[in-house]
């Protein structure tokens, strides 16, 4: 029998054969928009599942002698899941380009993907990391190795299928066919909506180096190769042409898969990243100890029993309202950047204007998302009077949710997507009202006031840009 998702996906077995078959009923752009949507979806999903395993590590747990190295580690995988962001926007530039919409789903996959559970940092798990950023065409030592393990980590009878490569693959093959995706099907006019490395790039790219006459780099010495993998270099290219388009599509490709050469010199791929910290930490693994703290798999605010993950349920109500306070706060990262697409830029990115507050907010999430999670795994899945478990549960750590809107799509209006904003801050205030009724450390509701204060703050702002627009508005008798 042929091994299949249980939602009645695509057989794995056309995925190990690159097949991604277009229904009778879509269009080939339809097909190359679909396609797009998975490549966004697992660029959002690696994004997430990087940074929960990153922020899992260190810990008192972890010997002195090696905490360095687990420093390193970590801010290996944290270069990585920043890359991982510039993939995702720039697949929305393409889709944008396609005149397609934003897409932020990150898990509504047509099949299995295996590895996309959030968790700790552990072999298995990075195992599945080595896995997923693998290049298809490149032998290495551990690659049966790496699939063995795989399988173990997930139990899981069927071989782990590698999407990624497969679906730019498909999508840089359908891009390029002229017949089917003809140029009355691009929409180069919407350049100026799609987002730009100097909006975005916030310094994230190798420091210059000098090249020969052939175009190698020259003089890198060990030490600039070492800090190079700690070093993010964030691609995101604005697309007005096909060729543009596909150049971007294959850059983002190779910095997950690609294997180093002279001209990249200095510049770490995913999979060579993930590959160094296999070896080192298959060296150092012990039973004594681990890297990572003690954590949920799946961590969730959901209470249904029924529900995917219930093991991961945050049954402590002091540690379920900080995960509720993150999830908001994600949720509101999503939608500051998802509606800088539907902005024209004012000006240029480094003056005032409202697509820029926009990002500054995106930015100004991302640290909030940094410090509620290093809170979130201190504290307990479980509240031991109220949900008595096995030892192990008992202790187990709670972990930053990351979990879903149930409709990740913004309104078409340009009014209701500020009072969406709005209505974020008024949960986000909930939630820290919620805290601060449940007896927060001094530390804690220090954080909480001043998170409210800078609320209050942009709260103001997005008032007044709705009183602005209200001023403007004409309605007919």
């Amino acid at each position: 029998m042929t091994p299949q998702d249980n939602r009645g996906s695509l057989p794995l077995t056309s995925l190990l054969a690159d097949q991604f078959p277009k229904r009778r009923e879509m269009t080939w752009h339809d097909q190359l928009v679909w396609l797009l949507h998975l490549g966004a979806a697992l660029e959002h999903a690696l994004m997430v599942q990087y940074l929960y395993a990153a922020y899992s590590l260190g810990g008192k747990q972890v010997p002195p002698e090696y905490r360095p190295k687990v420093k390193e580690w970590q801010e290996s995988i944290l270069a990585v899941a920043r890359e991982e962001m510039g993939h995702l926007i720039t697949v929305q530039n393409v889709l944008t380009f396609l005149g397609a919409g934003f897409s932020l789903n990150r898990d509504q996959f047509p099949w299995a993907i295996e590895w996309f559970d959030i968790e700790p940092f552990c072999m298995g798990s990075l195992a599945c990391y080595v896995n997923a950023e693998m290049p298809e065409s490149e032998d290495f030592p551990e690659r049966k190795e790496i699939g063995e393990l795989v399988k173990q980590h997930l139990k899981k009878d069927a071989l782990p299928v590698h999407p990624v490569a497969a679906i730019y693959r498909q999508i840089m093959t359908l891009l390029a066919d002229t017949e089917r995706i003809p140029e009355s099907a691009l929409q180069p006019q919407t350049y100026s909506l799609q987002a730009s490395w100097d909006e975005w790039g916030r310094g994230y790219k190798p420091a210059p180096r000098p090249l020969d006459a052939a175009g190698n780099l020259v003089g890198a010495t060990a030490e600039v190769q070492k800090q190079a993998q700690f070093d993010s270099h964030v691609l995101i290219y604005r697309v007005a042409t096909r060729t543009e388009a596909l150049a971007a599509l294959d850059a983002i490709s190779l910095q997950g898969e690609g294997v180093e050469d002279s001209k990249t010199e200095g510049e770490w791929t995913h999979f060579r990243r993930f590959i160094k910290i296999y070896r080192e930490f298959k060296k150092i693994q012990s039973s004594d100890w681990s890297p990572a703290a003690q954590a949920a798999i799946n961590p969730n605010t959901n209470p249904d029993p029924l529900a995917p993950c219930p093991d991961g349920y945050i049954s402590c109500d002091r540690t379920r309202n900080w995960a509720v306070l993150l999830n908001v706060r994600y949720w509101m990262l999503f939608r500051y950047l998802a509606h800088t697409f539907q902005i024209d830029p004012a000006g240029p990115a480094n003056e005032p204007n409202v697509r820029a507050m926009l990002m500054h907010r995106v930015f100004g999430e991302m640290y909030q998302l940094k410090t509620l999670s290093g809170k979130l795994f201190q504290m307990p899945l479980r509240d031991v009077d109220a949900d008595p478990r096995t030892p192990d549960s008992v202790k187990m750590n709670a972990g930053p949710p990351f979990e879903l809107p149930s409709n990740t799509r913004l309104p078409v209006s340009d009014v209701d997507c500020w009072c969406l904003h709005r209505d974020s801050i008024v949960a986000s205030r909930n939630a820290c009202n919620s805290i601060l009724s449940s007896n927060p450390t001094p530390d804690e509701r220090e954080y909480i006031k001043t998170l409210v204060a800078l609320d209050e703050k942009t709260e103001a702002w997005i008032v007044q840009i709705l009183a602005g627009m209200n001023s403007t508005m004409r309605y007919d008798a």
